[in-house]
């Protein structure tokens, strides 16, 4: 009796695991559902296409033509003052005492690379289509970094979807994964926008339906106010900074991760009530 017992539970596990791979591979077939493409720019560094939200014979319609106030370089200094900020976790806070900082999503030369590239792709785009790029560097230990994601023209508004902020790709299928759907996470999403003048961040619900499937962490910035704002305070000096706004939904979030690390002991009590009180301090 026992032996059939194990037997049973043997054959459960099995099947679990073998759902549980079927599942994967439904998930990993969903995020990679194939797009129309046109590429625009491509060389070993950087890759900055066209991908429509479907398979379709043509690209219809015309060019968007929204943009000809928005230089190259008006857009590489955009580009620089997008800000993010590493998820805060257990080891870099409690063990290590550092606080996460923000930091630019785009250092100068990165922005400086994309920025002519991304503007040509924002000028060819069709109303169906929407610019995505694949930023490829090295790290000093030889590991490749991949930074990818997409821009969208929306009314007064420029949407900036972030999958990948230098993050390492350790293999060749993840390298690879990272061109074929730049706007999924390779991975767990580890770091959020820090929204400056003119921007703010966007949830799924605040997407166009064509692209409110990604996970990636979105930004919309009033272009036009933030380029008149730019060009008021002269050129090589962005807008002030001003103190970043959490969204709600974040700092919930962050309050749901102190408890459990409090639950599980990790924390003590005082450590979670001044962190609480930090983080409430943002509503």
């Amino acid at each position: 009796m026992s032996i059939l017992a194990t037997c049973s539970e043997q054959a459960r596990v099995i099947t679990s695991s073998l759902a549980a791979v079927v599942m994967a591979s439904l998930l990993a077939s969903c995020a990679s559902a194939p797009t129309f493409s046109r590429t625009v720019y491509e060389d070993p560094t950087i890759l900055v296409r066209l991908d429509s939200p479907v398979v379709q014979e043509e690209v219809s319609g015309e060019p968007r033509g929204e943009i000809a106030e928005l230089t190259p370089g008006n857009l590489a200094e955009l580009l620089q003052s997008l800000r993010i900020q590493p998820e805060i976790s257990f080891l870099s806070y409690w063990v290590l005492r550092q606080e996460p900082q923000p930091e630019t999503a785009f250092p100068k030369d990165e922005a400086q690379l994309l920025a002519p590239h991304l503007r040509a792709a924002l000028a060819k785009a069709r109303p169906n289509e929407m610019p995505v790029f694949v930023l490829r560097r090295t790290r000093e230990d030889g590991i490749p970094l991949v930074t990818t994601g997409g821009l969208l023209i929306h009314g007064d508004q420029l949407l900036v979807l972030l999958a990948n902020a230098r993050r390492p790709a350790t293999t060749q299928r993840k390298i690879e994964m990272a061109r074929e759907t730049p706007l999924h996470p390779l991975g767990e999403v580890d770091f959020h926008f820090v929204p400056g003048p003119y921007q703010a961040t966007l949830v799924r619900n605040d997407l166009p339906t064509s692209i409110a499937v990604t996970s990636a962490p979105a930004l919309s910035v009033d272009y036009r106010a933030w380029l008149a704002s730019f060009l008021q305070h002269g050129r090589g000096s962005s807008p002030t900074q001003t103190e970043p706004e959490i969204p709600a939904a974040m700092i919930e979030e962050k309050l749901h991760r102190l408890k459990t690390w409090r639950e599980q002991g990790l924390i003590t009590d005082d450590e979670y009530q001044q962190k609480r009180q930090e983080l409430l301090q943002h509503f």
